[in-house]
């Protein structure tokens, strides 16, 4: 008995003995039968079909037979260490590279994908609004292709925006009718703009008005318009030359720039013109204000003023030579130079 049970381990160990040669030696067998008989196999490499022979034992021995080269991230339908079979289809799916551009960087990636969103799929890349892609998710994509994703950026912009004035009319029974005189100055208020506008990298994607501010109330400018008619002319006085008088003269100029005179010339402010209710038209009348002593030789060319205490009223220029503009109206004296007869 117990010799038997000395013996059964022996048995054993030459029973394993005897299975690992037989399978020793059909492997040897196997692979003497592969190289012997050449099998076809059918290459897809990325569109480019090939049909070989070969006795290449396994997939890898069959690529480096043919020289392709599996290079990293392509795709093999099948591993390199599988065992060749007849018939067997292998199929080869080129990665190429593609440059995906965000605001931290840019980057290299290799996909197998068709699409631009295929490729952002491979790349976990979360698109759930918020961002803009170029080119667009379902457009196609091409080895080299450049894919731009920008985050969209919300901001608030205020901007500066005058408000215009208004100008308010008034009618003046002193002033002869025609005649127009600022009584206030007219200034341009200031209101903020609030926008809401959404940027993907420089690009203005929306804008949206949220409201606006005043900041500073426009001034309307008020105006007096003359409602005076205007008296029967009298009798033109033919003046002599040295003929003097006193009296107080006033001025005017922007409002009239480039309106017809009464004497059917166009006024000119920067010229050294007058108004006058008598003088022949063309008159030279020599103008001094008594405040400065200044002296300035005006041309009559219009009629007026149409206030009846005033004696002449002096073009912009005119005023401006002897101090008068300033002051408004002030007392000069006048004497004619020359007459010209019409």
């Amino acid at each position: 008995m117990f010799m038997q049970k000395k013996l059964l381990p022996k048995r054993m160990l030459y029973i394993s003995y005897y299975l690992l040669f037989c399978i020793f030696a059909l492997s040897i067998a196997t692979y003497c039968y592969m190289l012997s008989f050449a099998m076809e196999i059918t290459i897809n490499d990325d569109g480019d079909i090939y049909l070989v022979e070969s006795k290449a034992v396994y997939v890898a021995d069959l690529l480096e037979e043919q020289g392709i080269e599996i290079r990293p991230f392509d795709r093999l339908s099948q591993s390199l260490g599988d065992p060749l079979e007849e018939d067997m289809h292998i199929y080869i799916k080129r990665a190429f590279p593609v440059v995906i551009k965000t605001e931290q960087g840019s980057f290299e990636h290799y996909t197998h994908a068709v699409t631009v969103w295929e490729t952002l799929k491979e790349l976990d890349f979360l698109l759930a609004g918020g961002f803009s892609v170029t080119p667009e998710l379902n457009e196609p994509i091409s080895p080299g292709e450049n894919i731009s994703i920008l985050q969209h950026l919300t901001v608030m912009e205020v901007s500066l925006e005058d408000i215009p004035f208004a100008v308010e009319k008034t009618e003046d029974p002193n002033l002869l009718k025609g005649k127009i005189t600022t009584l206030q100055e007219g200034t341009a208020g200031r209101r903020e703009l609030t926008f809401k506008v959404v940027y993907a990298g420089d690009e203005e994607l929306s804008r949206e008005f949220i409201g606006e501010c005043v900041i500073e109330e426009p001034v309307n400018s008020i105006v007096a318009l003359g409602t005076k008619v205007s008296p029967s002319p009298s009798p033109l006085v033919i003046a002599s030359r040295g003929e003097s008088n006193e009296g107080i003269a006033s001025w005017y100029g922007e409002q009239f720039h480039g309106k017809k005179t009464t004497s059917g010339e166009v006024f000119n402010q920067n010229e050294f013109t007058a108004a006058h209710r008598n003088l022949p038209f063309n008159t030279y009348v020599n103008v001094t204000f008594l405040k400065t002593g200044k002296s300035v030789l005006v041309r009559i060319n219009d009629r007026g003023p149409g206030s009846r205490d005033r004696i002449i009223d002096l073009s912009r220029a005119a005023a401006e030579a002897i101090g008068l503009r300033p002051h408004g109206i002030g007392k000069v004296r006048i004497e004619v130079v020359d007459v010209k007869k019409n």
